[in-house]
């Protein structure tokens, strides 16, 4: 009888032992039939960020700082955003980007190339929190000037450890980044 006990307490510890080394990496276990699809849960899912209209020049020390108390315009469905983009004009243009998070962020870029398929090297930048502001800062290439265009991929992640990420955006097919036709530019805002 001494030696089932031990048994049972040596494979308890064993199934405690495997437990805290899978939630020390945060490993889980599942087999599939809780989860009805691969889509982010509402946790990590953000709503769509709505275009930026042209912003007046603030003073210095007010430029490069959020306005978390700042009255959010009233959204587009994303159908109307896709809608302000022609099919048979390939909007090109710079990609302006503005950091509203709490979060340093790495900003990547895939441009497409020329073939239909394929895709050139990426690229990238990072931004501090907070970093763009309201108006938003321009990228650039060390080669020459950017130009974003339609079919371009941009996706976002936080370098902070927090693993928030946001994107992937496609230019021209998802509601961010938002094409500016009278500036000629995407915008890209991320939001808290």
């Amino acid at each position: 009888m001494k030696l089932k006990i031990y048994q049972i307490l040596i494979g308890l510890s064993i199934v405690l032992m495997i437990g805290m080394f899978l939630g020390r990496f945060e490993i889980t276990i599942s087999n599939g039939a809780n989860q009805p699809n691969d889509l982010p849960n509402a946790a990590t899912a953000l709503p769509p960020i709505p275009p930026v209209s042209p912003v007046t020049t603030a003073s210095a020390d007010t430029a490069n700082e959020p306005k978390p108390d700042s009255i959010a315009a009233p959204r587009e469905s994303e159908e109307e955003l896709l809608a302000s983009i022609p099919a048979n004009i390939k909007a090109a243009g710079i990609l302006r980007v503005s950091n509203r998070s709490e979060h340093p962020v790495r900003v990547a870029l895939l441009s497409k190339g020329q073939a239909e398929k394929s895709y050139g090297k990426p690229a990238h930048w990072d931004f501090a929190p907070g970093e763009g502001g309201d108006k938003g800062l321009m990228l650039s290439l060390p080669e020459g000037k950017l130009k974003v265009k339609r079919g371009d991929i941009v996706v976002v992640f936080a370098q902070d450890g927090s693993r928030r990420y946001w994107g992937p955006y496609v230019a021209g097919e998802t509601a961010s980044p938002a094409w500016n036709s009278t500036a000629e530019e995407w915008q890209l805002i991320l939001q808290p």
